[in-house]
């Protein structure tokens, strides 16, 4: 015993831990966050709600977005204050790309209280994922948990049936190691990197969204009415020119979307799936102050190619699991819907999809503005709080 105290104790030894505590440190604190990759998932869910709380001086938001990639493509913040200026209300959006319900769940936690002016939130809805939602955590989600409160997140994932092991616990503890492949990013190619960094400090944000959808792809340039046919002429590896309308980032990526939606199940019945995901939902209504702040489900349009994914299939269920949350946490007698999934359907649908999830700017623009309308006649006839108690 005495020789092990010896070793701990050797200065060589405690140098080495003090060196590593004091790194710990600063990465717990937030000394490495503005370094973080551009557009990673950590980076992300910082910049997006850095940046609702940076500007909220000058937009303190009556309603609050919430959602996955398809609200943060797809729901222009600056066209939905334009639709409803005249109201008084205003929007800024928390929707983080990638967010799986544990993530959204958290942010809810952890930003709701900020803004108090919040008189409704729009979550937006995926009509597939409940058919889809896992059990296993993947990095990006532990990323994200991790930057928006680690140690709440360990107690979190077991609330939210997660299965999960030492690593997992390890990721959301020690940032050394959920910073670790970033860091050898940075590392690897530190010029790209500060390049970056660069531009950020010379060029700041100065708007008050944080994105605004510039992606003028569409999947119509590639004539594609199936996902086969989708696989076929996206695949990157088949040589073909790319079509006027893309480039080489938006094949792949609407080739991704063609492989994902080719393995993802078509079922529309109940599950086990469905059911843990509708107890996620639960939960983050849970957090939210019934007497003060409507929950609207909104359900966006995206590319007729994968129609039977959603709409007149899986629609019954939605209604029946988010009329019976919606009672059992917001008190209310049934779910506030605003089904938009038709909005983009026709001979030209294709134009303003960016893959087959995604909307592009043209899609984007014309949702937002369906939205804000809706929202703008809500509002003035004074229907934008939920339906009466039961």
């Amino acid at each position: 015993m005495k020789e092990y105290i010896r070793f701990i104790l050797d200065k060589r030894i405690l140098s080495a831990l003090i060196i590593l505590f004091s790194m710990e440190l600063c990465l717990q604190l937030g000394a490495y966050k503005p370094f973080l990759k551009k557009n990673s998932y950590a980076a992300n869910v910082n910049r997006i709600t850095a940046h609702a709380l940076n500007v909220q001086d000058k937009l303190d938001p009556d309603i609050l977005i919430l959602g996955t990639s398809v609200a943060f493509e797809g729901l222009s913040v600056r066209i939905l204050n334009e639709e409803i200026k005249d109201t008084g209300y205003t929007v800024q959006t928390l929707a983080i790309p990638g967010s799986e319900l544990v993530v959204q769940d958290q942010v809810v936690a952890k930003y709701l209280k900020k803004f108090p002016n919040t008189k409704a939130i729009l979550h937006v809805m995926e009509a597939g994922m409940p058919w889809v939602d896992r059990n296993e955590l993947i990095l990006p989600t532990l990323a994200m948990l991790s930057e928006l409160d680690n140690w709440n997140a360990i107690s979190i994932i077991k609330d939210f049936e997660y299965k999960y092991n030492w690593q997992d616990i390890m990721y959301l503890i020690f940032k050394s190691i959920a910073y670790r492949r970033d860091m050898k990013d940075f590392l690897t190619d530190p010029q790209e990197r500060i390049k970056f960094l660069g531009r950020e400090w010379r060029e700041p944000n100065t708007e008050l969204w944080d994105y605004d959808n510039p992606h003028t792809e569409t999947v119509s340039a590639y004539g594609v009415r199936t996902v086969e046919e989708c696989i076929e002429r996206t695949n990157p590896a088949n040589g073909e020119p790319i079509p006027e309308g893309s480039n080489d980032r938006h094949k792949k990526m609407l080739f991704d979307t063609c492989i994902l939606s080719r393995s993802t199940t078509d079922e529309m019945g109940s599950t086990e799936r469905t059911q843990r995901y509708f107890r996620r939902l639960g939960k983050i209504y849970e957090q939210i102050p019934q007497e003060k702040i409507a929950v609207i489900h909104v359900f966006a349009p995206y590319s007729e190619i994968i129609y039977h994914f959603g709409k007149d299939r899986r629609m019954p269920l939605w209604k029946k699991e988010l009329d019976q949350v919606t009672q059992n946490k917001l008190g209310y007698e049934k779910a506030d819907i605003i089904d938009l999934e038709s909005l983009l359907d026709g001979p030209n649908n294709g134009d303003f999809c960016f893959d087959l999830i995604h909307l592009n700017k043209a899609g984007m623009e014309i949702f937002s503005s369906a939205l804000g309308k809706i929202l703008r006649d809500r509002i003035k006839t004074n229907t934008l709080l939920p339906p009466a108690k039961k």
